[in-house]
């Protein structure tokens, strides 16, 4: 691309991470914190790709897909590069409503060739991708496949199906389409190259919304020969030997209360073991030694005073102009907003919005506060990824350890007592020359996955990143009931395989790949044992069927909403899904249907029930569905009487967003045999619910007052959430 100084540029605001971890990586008990990525907009006089030429490329790969978009209505984001990744990325993108439906999609397009490298797509029909769907995901994988060969020779790629890019289930509302997700790796000589990827996604009616590529070429590199590598036999025995386990919270972030389970986890720091030298590979390279975390031991003994309490929107807007300040001779700074919220700790926090204005454009970013102690919560020295710095003076590990702490004492000293120093290894940048820290909480001694605060230092002794994340959670699990560590470890001895693969050298200029094999776990390449009952929480699909329920009449949608984690059966062999549903439980799982499932632990929450307090299991759930409007206010919620179908009536149309319509209810005409012994309060709700075929007749007759079951409750369920997609509920559901 020729000399950058030269070029005029824009810097946008900070976008997508880039994610440090291998993905060969054994589950870290802390996730190290990336480095933000800043785009660098090429100025419009330094490219010669036009709008024009991205359409013509986009529509010789679709060439039927987005025929009904003209071309005057696509928008092209211009050229942008980033500064450890000089090749330059362009954007096109549309948004327009067809048939009073929201369309919209993005593309980015990379390097002389505009190749594609990454794009989402909303359609405006998705009917046929909500439950029950058009396509299996083995026929959607058929699709990927046919998709996968427009850019490259399919016999290349393998399908990854051992947890590679794998997230925990998220309970999504299942008026959102099914989205199946396909990983494929590239290979060389027939071994995967475990580091790169390409994600395409399948909406179950057929149609691709996303494909996401993170390859390169391999042309120049040289790679491992397969033909030198140690037995297999050899290195398992060599994980073996040097297999330990420790224990571990695990924040499970996207459950209904953000539930916390205690975890048993590999203690070792090694990803993987180098196929021909047997060396460990660590996080920063490989090493003849086998690397071991240390033991928590906290920042602070004791609790330090808050930076400074209580503070004002004008000492937190002085504050950030000399925290930001910058020469004027580079930059202007502009402190845009500072804004005052809750967050979800029930913590009020401020949030200063600020930007740096150059002469040919500006960049921007946020900076988090807590009111009550001063504390930063959330920064990131946009400054640096713009202002040449000098790297040619590196801080030693440990050196920049102690500016870490040095910082944390600085502007986060509050929360110092509850975290502990690094147990593993930092994360080493070596484009950028930064070291990136990652300090887990303490609880109960043991540290806690998910909660850390995670600090990146420069190569010249800055502070680059500071980010502190503390879930509020009242109940820890006691750990009295964990089994034993030697059960555990016997658990990862015997579910321990191995995976070859190839691996770059995470080495600035160099282009070369070892081969690696990376132990997988039940078949995982990122797996943990549930430490009171002793079960992996990833399980890998095999050809093994799932457990069902049967039902004459209800099974699909019952096994469906088992498989979606809605409904919870703990004995599937004894379970009778014609017994009657109590309303706490049915209650659970229609919001679990129509919501992400995060309902809150009740902390600074009102309690509407005086039965139902913070301590209840379902507090979060019915304090939900008032917020939604499903419930109603009360002295008492009756959570073990049996739901009536005319109750569900109700609760359905209430999500529906139709009470208003529903409350007339001497419009309404009943034609049920039993019409006459419906309660008129009732009427509109019942005529609704039927009329849209959400609830069925009984050979005629309603039965109002009969009990649901959930085999009913099911078939019911389903029904709802397809009626929610079809009629567009604009209701938020999304909590």
């Amino acid at each position: 691309m020729g000399n950058f100084k030269k070029l005029g540029i824009i810097l946008t605001t900070t976008a997508f991470s880039v994610g440090i971890l291998a993905p060969v990586s054994q589950a870290s008990a802390n996730v190290k914190e990336p480095s933000e990525r800043i785009a660098i907009q090429l100025a419009a006089s330094e490219t010669k790709v036009t709008k024009g030429m991205l359409i013509n490329k986009l529509r010789a790969l679709f060439p039927e897909e987005f025929k009904f978009v003209a071309d005057n209505e696509f928008n092209s984001g211009g050229g942008h590069f980033f500064r450890d990744d000089t090749t330059v990325r362009y954007d096109l993108n549309f948004h327009k409503t067809v048939n009073g439906k929201d369309v919209y999609g993005g593309f980015t397009f990379k390097g002389e060739d505009l190749e594609l490298e990454h794009f989402y797509y909303q359609p405006a029909n998705i009917a046929e991708a909500v439950y029950p769907a058009k396509y299996s995901e083995t026929e959607a994988k058929k699709i990927a496949d046919d998709f996968l060969r427009k850019f490259a020779k399919i016999e290349n790629y393998k399908l990854r199906e051992d947890g590679f890019g794998y997230y925990n289930d998220i309970n999504r509302p299942l008026s959102q389409p099914i989205t199946y997700s396909f990983v494929y790796s590239p290979t060389y000589n027939g071994v995967l190259i475990g580091d790169q990827s390409i994600t395409i996604d399948v909406l179950a009616n057929g149609q691709i919304t996303g494909m996401y590529k993170n390859t390169e070429s391999i042309g120049k590199a040289t790679f491992d020969s397969s033909s030198q590598k140690k037995n297999e036999e050899e290195i398992v025995a060599q994980v073996r030997d040097n297999l330990a386990v420790e224990l571990r919270y695990y924040v499970d972030y996207f459950s209904d209360q953000r539930n916390v389970k205690l975890v048993y986890m590999p203690a070792t720091g090694f990803n993987g073991v180098h196929a021909l030298t047997g060396q460990w590979q660590t996080t920063n390279g490989f090493s003849t030694q086998v690397p071991k975390t240390k033991s928590a031991e906290k920042i602070s003994s004791q609790q330090l005073p808050p930076r400074k309490s209580g503070m004002t929107v004008a000492e937190v807007e002085e504050f950030a102009k000399n925290l930001l300040k910058v020469d004027e001779d580079k930059a202007k700074l502009t402190i845009d907003m500072v804004d005052e919220r809750e967050n979800d700790n029930g913590e009020t926090v401020y949030t200063v919005n600020y930007m740096y204005m150059y002469n040919n454009g500006g960049s921007g970013t946020s900076l988090e506060i807590n009111k009550a102690t001063g504390d930063i919560v959330q920064y990131h020295d946009i400054m640096r990824d713009f202002i040449n710095t000098d790297k040619t003076t590196t801080l030693s590990k440990d050196a920049a350890l102690a500016k870490a702490i040095e910082y944390l004492k600085q502007w986060a000293p509050s929360y110092l007592h509850e975290y502990s120093m690094p147990i593993d290894d930092p994360v080493y940048d070596n484009y950028s020359k930064d070291y990136y820290f990652s300090f887990p909480r303490i609880v109960n001694g043991i540290a806690v996955v998910g909660d850390e605060i995670n600090v990146g230092i420069g190569s010249d002794g800055s502070l680059r990143s500071l980010n502190v994340n503390k879930q509020k959670i009242n109940n820890w699990p006691s750990l009295s009931q964990v089994i034993s560590a030697d059960k555990a470890k016997e658990a990862y001895s015997k579910a321990l395989t191995l995976q070859l693969q190839y691996i770059k050298q995470d080495t600035e200029g160099k282009q070369h790949y070892d081969l690696v094999y990376a132990p997988t776990y039940n078949g995982s390449l990122v797996n943990q044992i549930d430490a009171i009952t002793g079960e992996w929480l990833y399980e890998v699909e095999d050809s093994k069927e799932k457990p069902s329920i049967s039902h004459p009449t209800a099974a699909n949608e019952l096994n469906y909403l088992l498989h979606q984690n809605v409904l919870e059966v703990k004995d599937i062999a004894n379970f009778n899904a014609d017994a009657a549903v109590t309303k706490g439980e049915a209650l659970k799982i229609l919001l679990k249907s129509l919501t992400y499932g995060h309902f809150g632990s009740g902390d600074g929450e009102k309690q509407t029930f005086s039965n139902i307090d913070k301590n209840h299991p379902l507090y979060g759930v019915v304090e939900q569905a008032v917020r939604m409007g499903i419930l109603q206010p009360a002295n008492q919620f009756a959570l073990d009487e049996t739901l009536t179908r005319q109750e569900l009536a109700v609760w359905a149309i209430k999500a529906m967003q139709l009470e208003n319509v529903a409350k007339y209810k001497d419009i309404y005409k009943l034609n049920f045999a039993d019409a006459a012994s419906i309660d008129p309060a009732y009427t509109g709700y019942i005529a609704i619910a039927n009329g849209m075929g959400l609830i069925d007749t009984q050979q005629n007759n309603f039965n109002a007052t009969k009990s649901v079951s959930y085999a009913d409750l099911a078939v019911s369920t389903v029904r709802l959430a397809k009626a929610i997609q079809e009629n567009k509920v604009d209701r938020n559901f999304y909590y």
